[in-house]
């Protein structure tokens, strides 16, 4: 009686052992953030759809990400359009800075950013001419330096989706004598999807 006593003992404890269930917490190191950021690439090729979808033109652009919270890149911008578009610029290059915030720890160049950027733009305006009754054409060659604001998304495969917007100012645009189609702001919008290598 005494041992069954002490093995109906036993197997009980044995049963409410079994009932805690510990909490497993992962923490990931630098290294480990560095070791899936090299797996993945940290340098980015990227279509931004947007443009192709509103405009006939082509931006294209390339990132290289320093580390989990900064990267720089540049896009470069084509009007398929030529001077049927309602856009002014026909090729334009606008380098940036990134700043990552909040998810960037987990894959590296990816959440929430910030942007620097400067774009240097060449395109044709034009403007009424009231006393011929005719359209002036200008060529025109012009730089902005600006901010803006976006997200970007990636999986585990390295492709990525990113949305963006911002805004600058056209350092070279003088209201008192343009007088053509054109303003001193410059607009940035992007809608990008890309893969890293």
């Amino acid at each position: 009686m005494k041992k069954l006593l002490i093995l109906f003992f036993i197997l009980s404890l044995t049963s409410y052992s079994q009932d805690n269930i510990q909490r497993v917490e992962v923490i990931k190191t630098n290294t480990q953030i560095e070791e899936f950021s090299n797996k993945i690439g940290k340098n980015e090729f990227k279509v931004d759809f947007l443009d192709l979808l509103v405009f006939p033109a082509l931006s294209v652009g390339y990132e290289k990400v320093n580390n989990s919270s900064t990267a720089f890149g540049s896009t470069l911008f084509l009007n398929l359009g030529g001077n049927d578009s309602d856009w002014n610029d026909n090729f334009a290059i606008t380098p940036y800075y990134r700043f990552y915030f909040l998810e960037s720890e987990d894959y590296g160049g990816y959440g929430i950013f910030a942007e620097i950027f400067t774009k240097f733009a060449f395109g044709d305006a034009e403007k009424y001419n009231e006393t011929s009754n005719t359209y002036d054409e200008d060529n025109y060659f012009d730089m902005a330096l600006g901010l803006a604001v976006g997200k970007k998304w990636i999986n585990r495969n390295g492709y990525t989706f990113e949305l963006l917007l911002g805004v600058g100012r056209n350092l070279l645009y003088d209201d008192s004598t343009d007088s053509f189609d054109r303003s001193a702001a410059s607009g940035r919008a992007n809608i990008s999807i890309g893969k890293r290598f």
